[in-house]
């Protein structure tokens, strides 16, 4: 059975709410705006913002999802650190202008948001064994790992170049996971 094409007027509200969204993050920051400000700027009625999202929680969750899907993807694989560069590139080349992102309570939500993707990737890691600590623990753990990796270097004075941060970022991802996961 073929599955339908999305509705393309259900991509542009939805695109229009995260454009709205995100603007309103990096002009005025997270907790300053609420969901009829989203709506004005998007230019949607209140109704249909709910028929996509149940509050600005759940958009800040869906905007950071492709970034942590990328963190998620290190655990339990082992990626070629070459191919976070872009990812990293992105981060670097938005540093300034995303800097509400880097900060609580966005950075909360977006550890949160990593380690739920995470916690089945470690599953599968220690399908016959006992892990040393419970699993969402160790999730939450790695995810906060590594967006600590990511926003020191953003934030910090250091010159690291982006494939040594790729590599960072992929053995201290490998390391905690060993370590957390071994008894």
């Amino acid at each position: 059975m073929k599955s339908r094409p999305p509705d393309r007027r259900t991509q542009r509200t939805r695109e229009a709410l995260r454009g709205a969204f995100v603007r309103l993050v990096l002009e005025r920051g997270y907790e300053s705006f609420c969901v009829t400000d989203i709506t004005e700027a998007a230019n949607v009625g209140r109704s249909t913002f709910y028929q996509h999202y149940s509050g600005k929680l759940a958009m800040l969750q869906d905007s950071i999802q492709t970034q942590s899907r990328h963190l998620a993807a290190i655990v339990g694989a082992d990626p070629a650190p070459e191919a976070l560069v872009p990812l990293l590139l992105h981060f670097w080349e938005q540093r300034r202008r995303n800097r509400p992102f880097l900060s609580d309570p966005i950075r909360g939500v977006w550890a949160r948001v990593t380690a739920k993707l995470i916690e089945p990737r470690l599953a599968k890691l220690v399908r016959d064994s006992r892990p040393l600590i419970p699993l969402p623990l160790a999730a939450l753990q790695i995810a906060e790992a590594q967006l600590g990796l990511i926003i020191g270097w953003l934030t910090g004075r250091s010159a690291v170049k982006p494939i040594d941060m790729a590599k960072a970022l992929v053995r201290t991802t490998h390391a905690l996971t060993t370590a957390l996961l071994e008894r």
